[in-house]
């Protein structure tokens, strides 16, 4: 049995995968392939046609916008996923990425890298507590969670939320205050995290409208997916000090270049889509998505 994987995942895992099957790394003979794992290399309908023989794709992970589901679907071929697995891991940088943002920690490093300080106490450096203060999330599910409840427990902060896909009870139920509209959230809150699928409605949801809305100084968080931000209108945002800070682990390229606008900018962040990226989440993401593939070819 032939399995497509070109991708890291955690070595034990791969190795398992190995004692069962042959692991390929190109879709040169698509039609020899039994089972696909991937993580963000697309699965596209020419592929799926061509793979007669496909009995499982693997998501390592949970977004599946990068699959061809509905042919998948059409084809009679499962599409699974790995949801929760990485959530801890996810929810620890968006904090991580939030507190960086607003403690200005790429501006003051650079700055020392590149001999900018000469005294202590430089009025540039001085930053923002997170303690007390608003956190909008954009979605409901795991992440967002767990995000919420690393920033109740350590800051005390409060939770407002915006999923048009949940009710009002439902939310009140998760601890958040309901939100009616994006632009609310983002006029009510002093940072927001995003935490939702790519799809057609989410692609560009967070555009110049909404920024127009934030809250002066808004930090804006997203871990999600690449695509959910119009770019050009956060830079734009970002330059104009409307928002106080953004950090993305996600980007609408990915790798983005190293011309991208906004990384030029002493209040911006970027990550390389690492929020699943430790040890102990790839661990248990790699075990889940090896064992939806050996389960599917009776291995």
């Amino acid at each position: 049995m032939k399995v497509y994987l070109s991708e890291y995942i955690a070595p034990a895992a791969r190795q398992r995968l190995a004692d069962h099957c042959e692991i390929v790394d190109n879709f040169d003979h698509p039609e020899e392939l039994d089972a696909i794992i991937v993580r963000r290399v697309h699965v596209s309908k020419n592929i799926i046609d061509k793979a007669t023989k496909l009995k499982c794709i693997s998501m390592h992970g949970v977004g599946l916008d990068t699959i061809d589901v509905a042919e998948a679907k059409a084809k009679g071929i499962p599409v699974v996923n790995v949801p929760g697995a990485s959530a801890e891991s996810v929810a620890e940088l968006a904090v991580t990425l939030l507190l960086a943002v607003s403690r200005k920690i790429k501006y003051i490093d650079a700055g020392l890298q590149h001999g900018l300080f000469h005294h202590f106490g430089q009025r540039d450096t001085v930053g923002h507590e997170v303690f007390g203060k608003t956190l909008g999330l954009v979605g409901s599910g795991h992440i967002a969670c767990k995000t919420a409840a690393i920033m109740k427990a350590a800051f005390q902060t409060q939770l407002l939320c915006y999923n048009p896909l949940e009710t009002a009870a439902t939310l009140k139920a998760k601890g958040f205050t309901p939100v009616p509209t994006l632009q609310d959230l983002f006029a009510a809150s002093d940072f927001v995290s995003i935490h939702v699928p790519l799809t057609p409605e989410t692609e560009g949801m967070i555009d110049a409208d909404v920024l127009h809305s934030a809250r002066p100084g808004l930090i804006l968080v997203n871990t999600a997916r690449g695509g959910i931000v119009d770019e050009k209108a956060l830079y734009e945002a970002l330059k104009s000090h409307r928002l106080g800070g953004a950090g993305l682990d996600v980007f609408a390229d990915e790798v983005p270049s190293p011309q991208n606008p906004l990384l030029q900018l002493d209040n911006f962040i970027g990550t390389l889509h690492i929020g699943g990226s430790t040890a102990e989440a790839l661990e248990r993401v790699s075990q889940a998505a090896v064992d939806h593939v050996l389960t599917a070819l009776g291995a």
